[in-house]
């Protein structure tokens, strides 16, 4: 296999297409809610422990450290938040019902909580339901939205944590508390073997730390307006979920791969957004466009006018930009809101993507080869841009000599 860093997108290459056959797995749901939430809840942890495992026991690596952790926090929201919407699909009998408590709780992990305990399930003592739901109110207060560690920070939050230090090791186990605890009530009432509940532990979210070794430094450059660290997070942990994955476990990985290289995707569009090139995007499209999560519509639509002027300008193969386009949109055919490998269902319960076949290393090579391209797209602007600002200088200096 060649290295992720060479691959480039091909003219050939489908998501579907099956390359690799010992790396081919079927999606196949259960069509139980219950059984199907509960199942890519105990995925996405799965890989969440184990991003937190390595950032912990790799010591002093700033990369993993400051950039993979985000990651892991986000794996184990949203094994949280799968966990508690199978509890709601066993303990509501109708499919409205469900609906309902989907769509008015969202991605609100104590909402979804009450809306499962007033149902009368009480699967955990008094000490641990106190704990839990003062944990989830604690993540609410922070990530109420499941975005905060996705994509770079909002203003508000880095006003109160800026230059501070995350206890990786302390938040890592709190989330790991939290998600054992939901899972005991799935279990009704059984502990995993090896989990002990440890009720000494503050029921909070984010624990800081006095210093930066071994822990998570919350910065982020204004020069990159904060996408370096979340892409290059998203596309390490990644890499290192597909590399260290037996082929017997590659379906229990599937999901939170996709959904991992999706994102980084996502985000390596919207970082073309804040390109500072004469021919970037309008102010207009940056104001209206650069939250979304659309990657046909609104996010490669305006960018790929900018990338084939400059590589116009360049006497580039222009060939190459149209293959993209291709990939892009048969990615975006697929999961055009991101949410397609967050979840079995879609609010109405339907399933989106089921007796489908995914030769899992073709779509790990696809995804990545579509980053490779946008992020030498990204190298490419910051080169014109500093181009261009040196000759706006140097005519400017021009001007003025001659006006004197």
């Amino acid at each position: 296999m060649a290295s992720v860093m060479q691959i480039w997108p091909d003219d050939y290459q489908s998501l579907w297409d099956i390359k690799y056959h010992d790396y081919v797995i079927e999606v196949k749901w259960s069509k139980i809610p219950f059984e199907d939430y509960k199942r890519l809840a105990q995925e996405y942890a799965q890989c969440g422990h184990l991003i937190f495992e390595n950032v912990i026991e790799s010591g002093h690596n700033n990369v993993k450290s400051d950039m993979w952790f985000f990651c892991g926090i986000f794996l184990l929201r949203q094994s949280m938040e799968l966990g508690l919407k199978a509890l709601i699909c066993r303990v509501c009998n109708r499919k409205n019902e469900i609906q309902k408590n989907f769509k008015d709780c969202c991605h609100d992990l104590w909402k979804l909580f009450l809306r499962y305990s007033e149902k009368g399930e009480n699967y955990i003592s008094s000490d641990e339901k106190q704990w839990l739901i003062h944990y989830l109110a604690s993540i609410e207060e922070v990530d109420e939205k499941s975005d905060m560690f996705r994509f770079p920070f909002e203003d508000a939050f880095l006003a109160q944590y800026r230059d501070k230090f995350l206890n990786n090791i302390s938040v890592a186990n709190n989330m790991e508390q939290a998600y054992h605890l939901i899972k005991k009530c799935i279990n009704c009432g059984t502990y995993d073997h090896d989990f002990q509940f440890e009720a000494e532990w503050s029921p909070e979210f984010l624990i800081l730390a006095s210093h930066g070794i071994g822990n998570c430094y919350l910065c982020e450059p204004v020069s990159d307006h904060g996408f370096h660290t979340k892409i290059t997070g998203y596309i390490q942990a990644a890499d290192f979920i597909f590399s260290n994955c037996e082929k017997n476990h590659l379906g229990e990985r599937l999901y939170p791969l996709i959904f991992l290289l999706r994102n980084a995707i996502e985000l390596c569009l919207k970082r073309l957004f804040y390109a500072s090139v004469d021919n970037g995007v309008t102010r207009h499209v940056f104001l209206s466009k650069r939250r979304s999560h659309l990657l046909k519509k609104d996010l490669w639509k305006n960018v790929r006018p900018m990338i084939q002027h400059y590589a116009s300008e360049s006497d580039a193969d222009l060939k190459i930009i149209d293959i993209v386009e291709d990939q892009i949109l048969e990615l975006d055919a697929l999961d055009k809101n991101g949410d397609c490998f967050r979840y079995p269902t879609t609010y109405s319960l339907e399933y989106r993507c089921n007796d489908r076949e995914f030769d899992v290393k073709n779509v790990y090579e696809y995804m990545s080869a579509v980053i490779n391209f946008l992020e030498g797209c990204d190298s490419m602007l910051d080169v014109i841009s500093d181009f261009e600002s040196e000759m706006r200088s140097y005519y400017s200096d021009c001007y003025d000599y001659y006006d004197y």
